[in-house]
């Protein structure tokens, strides 16, 4: 296998785009379902936060354990249905040597659930980082909300995720292609990281 420089550069480009619009969606949970129940809210370029509609209103805490919930269900939401779709046109992928655009938009729409494998190795780095685990994911949250210990959801769903990843690179991708989609995945979203989230993120979307 070889890398495809032309497919690289779009594939490249896409995860760029793909960390981005992951980011926000994934905020817009937390949003649609803090306004569902009544709550002030609004979303920056990487958290979501919400309040009572007047001072003197009091989040719930259940209502706070479905805010936070939001966030991870959006993202698991979209990425099984990307899932789904693969299934379904399952054999033009199967005939496939070269992925077309549509194909290709299947593919990014089922890796959200990457979100969930990034979220544990980006939470064991913070410790090597900080010398402690972090306690802000929404992952460990909803554990802790559930008297769980704070790395289950968080490592449950990022096993999964994994395996969505793993079935996607092996029963999906051409084989000529594995390379140069594993090379841009990489490299593209960490860029897609640090350009939204470290660089300049703060500066669109205070």
């Amino acid at each position: 296998m070889s890398v495809d420089k032309r497919l690289f550069i779009w594939l490249f480009i896409s995860f760029i785009i793909a960390t981005i619009i992951g980011t926000l969606t994934h905020e817009c949970g937390h949003f649609v379902v803090a306004k569902y129940l009544g709550y002030d809210a609004g979303i920056n370029y990487y958290s979501a936060w919400w309040a009572g509609s007047n001072p003197n209103q009091a989040i719930n805490p259940s209502d706070s354990f479905w805010i936070t919930l939001g966030g991870p269900i959006e993202t698991m939401l979209t990425g099984t249905i990307g899932l789904v779709l693969l299934f379904l046109f399952r054999n033009s992928f199967a005939h496939a040597t070269k992925l077309s655009f549509v194909q290709w938009f299947i593919v990014f729409v089922s890796l959200f659930w990457l979100r969930q494998t990034a979220n544990l190795v980006t939470w064991i780095g913070s410790y090597f980082f900080n010398g402690k685990f972090s306690q802000r994911g929404d992952e460990i949250k909803l554990s802790q909300y559930l008297q769980l210990p704070g790395w289950t959801i968080t490592t449950l769903t990022a096993i999964i995720g994994a395996i969505v990843l793993v079935i996607i690179i092996f029963k999906f991708v051409p084989t000529k292609q594995r390379l140069t989609f594993i090379a841009s995945g990489l490299t593209g979203g960490i860029t897609g990281y640090i350009l939204w989230l470290v660089l300049f993120g703060k500066y669109l979307m205070p």
